[in-house]
C-alpha cells in the first residue's frame, strides 16, 4: 500500500469513529507506538526507511501482532 493510500485510509478509520472515549484510546495508543519508537511520524531518515523495508519480510516471517493480540494489549495497557 502507497504511502498517501496508507494515511487516507487511517484517516478514514479515525473519521468513522464517534466515540470520543475511542478517540481518546486511539490516541493514547499511536501516542504509545511513536513514543516507543522514538521517530516522528513525519519523516523520511535513513532509519525509518530501513525499518519500512523491513516490515514485508517480518510479515511474512509471522513477526506481527494480530488485530486480535493488539486489542487485547490495549485493554491490558489501559486498565494500569
Amino acid at each position: 500500500m502507497e504511502t498517501t493510500d496508507l494515511k487516507n485510509t487511517i484517516h478514514q478509520l479515525v473519521d468513522s469513529v464517534h466515540n470520543e472515549h475511542t478517540l481518546v484510546n486511539l490516541y493514547e495508543l499511536v501516542a504509545l507506538v511513536v513514543e516507543q519508537q522514538d521517530l516522528p511520524l513525519d519523516t523520511d531518515t535513513a532509519l525509518l526507511e530501513e525499518r519500512l523495508k523491513q516490515i514485508p519480510g517480518r510479515m511474512e516471517q509471522g513477526q506481527y501482532t494480530t488485530n486480535e493480540q493488539m486489542k487485547q494489549l490495549t485493554k491490558e495497557w489501559l486498565s494500569k
